[in-house]
């Protein structure tokens, strides 16, 4: 009878765990020593009494090591970088708003026009964003410029005459 891999590899892996448990002693998951401490004192202060041994004078009793939970909690976590929101179809001053409200400089946004026949005026915060670069969800670090693409009606996104808004303005239409 030939074994059945899928039932090997989960038992060996089940195996590789159990040693590599056992590999570094008792852990008790805290700071308190899997013993009791070698010596125990009196809480007088004046005290004339020998101290009670819980282990023998040659055993020595090691603190544990720190668990990765505790180092983790007392070093300061990196900020991540942030990331680029979704901002299809909101207008220009909904996407400053959005990045005010990430924490994002609305500074970093670049105003373009969707279309290569459409002059962008100097009051587009009304304009719908077709396009953005870089695109939703991608990583944005500190130094990256955002480009967003607009129109001034959102239905105009989706229309395009080889990047041109209106069919006669592109130079390979054929009247």
């Amino acid at each position: 009878m030939v074994r059945n891999p899928r039932r090997l590899a989960p038992s060996v892996l089940v195996g590789v765990l159990a040693l590599a448990g056992c590999s570094g002693g008792t852990q008790t998951g805290d700071a308190t020593p899997v013993t009791a401490p070698a010596t125990v004192e009196s809480s007088a202060a004046t005290s004339e009494t020998p101290t009670a041994t819980a282990s023998p004078p040659s055993a020595t009793v090691e603190p544990p090591a720190p668990t990765p939970t505790a180092i983790a909690s007392t070093a300061p976590a990196p900020a991540p970088d942030a990331v680029m929101p979704a901002l299809h179809s909101r207008t220009y001053e909904q996407a400053r708003t959005e990045f005010s409200r990430q924490d994002l400089s609305p500074a970093r946004l670049t105003a373009a026009a969707q279309h290569k026949d459409v002059t962008l005026p100097r009051d587009h915060d009304g304009w719908y964003i077709c396009d953005t670069s870089p695109r939703p969800g991608a990583p944005l670090p500190p130094t990256t410029r955002v480009t967003v693409r607009l129109a001034q009606d959102f239905s105009d996104c989706t229309t395009s005459f080889n990047g041109y808004l209106y069919e006669k303005n592109d130079p390979a239409s054929t009247p």
